[in-house]
């Protein structure tokens, strides 16, 4: 049964909304309040630029491993279907919802993988969600790809400071590699991000003991 959801409001606890449903209901007995599952199906059609995004990942893959581009998206399909659930899914066709999620998927299969990804992909998956993350996690550059140190971002651990003691949960952290450091170094963090349309990330405590740092 489709219903219609709207009058949205955005509290500090969550979304609520009011709703239409196309039947009527018995709900004698349940109270003023009822709870269950809300399933919302996401009617945006995947756009140019996730198409874009998803091609460029497994084009590099493709160049990594040898095997064939067609090959490689009924694999990473299968992969992710294994992992998520869901229906068998042609990427012209799909929800942006799902489609977001699947790059999600293919860019930590190219960390995972250590795929050296194309300056153009660089370009085109530094805003896809975790992608600063994962560079910290595995030590690639976030403007390049490159092999990367961790670079603290603010609240910098300098000269006189033990860094042992430093209190990094105060800091944001992203992966320069030395080329990109001194340019950040150089030109200062602000005019850094605006160029390169990246910015340092916080992390909580597990991801800071995770990553070692």
């Amino acid at each position: 049964m489709k219903v219609t959801l709207f009058e949205f409001e955005h509290r500090g606890d969550g979304t609520y909304f009011s709703g239409y449903i196309p039947a009527k209901l018995d709900l004698r007995g349940l109270g003023n309040l009822t709870t269950g599952d809300l399933l919302l199906n996401d009617c945006r059609m995947i756009s140019r630029q996730q198409q874009k995004k998803i091609y460029a990942m497994i084009g590099d893959i493709s160049d990594y491993t040898g095997h064939h581009v067609e090959f490689l998206k009924s694999y990473l399909k299968c992969e992710y279907i294994k992992m998520y659930g869901g229906e068998w899914f042609s990427l012209g066709y799909i929800d942006m919802t799902t489609a977001r999620k699947f790059i999600e998927f293919i860019l930590h299969i190219c960390f995972e993988w250590e795929v050296p990804l194309k300056l153009n992909t660089v370009d085109l998956t530094r805003d896809v969600n975790n992608y600063l993350y994962l560079c910290l996690k595995y030590r690639k550059c976030a403007v390049c790809g490159c092999h990367a140190d961790i670079h603290h971002h603010e609240n910098l651990v300098g000269m006189g400071m033990d860094r042992a003691k430093h209190n990094h949960i105060n800091s944001r952290f992203i992966a320069l590699c030395r080329v990109h450091h001194n340019e950040c170094h150089n030109i200062g963090h602000k005019t850094f991000e605006d160029k390169y349309k990246i910015t340092a990330i916080k992390l909580n405590e597990a991801a800071i003991k995770e990553l070692g740092i």
